[in-house]
């Protein structure tokens, strides 16, 4: 069985114009339906073991998760800031899998996540493997991929610079990881950025692939 940690602990600054009162997860992507009903009940496989990564908020979202009554969901609570990266390190003491899907808690995907998950396998080194589209989006980390689907340039909103005489696609990133279990457990939980430290490393250490898809996503905390 598949281990998903979904990422729901942010302060959703951007969006506090809608409420400050509710996590991004638990607002209605459309009427009667938050995005962690959406998550649990459409996106995700049937009796998927889920961990919820949470920070801001988080009674909110253990109370709502109990009032529905999901099974197989476990909390991942953080007492301080850990940011993304932290927020993986902490998860990642709960799971026993050799690996585990991490998902951006606010973002809707159009790409059906069991094409991920058949096409992110970790392969000899790799700890991560990102999910990403070659369709452009101003709000998405910004990916380089050489031939062997090798990451070898990872930029948070800015295309990064190609290098010459190698063979590269640009991509955005979709908000979603297969990740090594081992290598997260290994590390202190502290505050980190999986996006601008965590990432940036493996990519250096030719430890971080992309899988990629032609697909869409909306992500409703941005607002332009």
């Amino acid at each position: 069985m598949n281990t998903f940690v979904i990422l729901c602990g942010g302060l959703g600054s951007r969006f506090q114009k809608v409420t400050s009162k509710l996590p991004k997860i638990l607002i209605e992507i459309k009427p009667g339906i938050t995005m962690l009903d959406w998550l649990v009940e459409e996106y995700l496989p049937q009796n998927s073991h889920i961990i919820l990564a949470t920070g801001h908020l988080k009674d909110l979202i253990k109370d709502y998760v109990s009032q529905k009554c999901y099974k197989n969901i476990l909390f991942s609570p953080e007492e301080k800031k850990l940011g993304t990266g932290g927020a993986l390190i902490n998860a990642s003491k709960l799971i026993s899998n050799d690996d585990f899907i991490a998902i951006n808690g606010d973002t809707i995907q159009q790409l059906k996540i069991q094409s991920f998950l058949k096409k992110s396998r970790l392969l000899k080194e790799d700890v991560i493997n990102v999910g990403c589209t070659t369709s452009d989006f101003d709000d998405s980390g910004k990916i380089l991929v050489d031939s062997e689907k090798y990451i070898i340039s990872f930029t948070e909103k800015i295309s990064p610079k190609k290098l010459f005489n190698q063979k590269q696609k640009e991509c955005s990133s979709l908000g979603i990881y297969r990740c090594k279990t081992e290598f997260f457990q290994s590390l202190s939980i502290e505050n980190k950025s999986l996006e601008s430290e965590i990432i940036p490393y493996l990519v250096k250490s030719r430890k971080a692939r992309a899988s990629i898809f032609n697909d869409k996503f909306f992500d409703f905390g941005t607002f332009e």
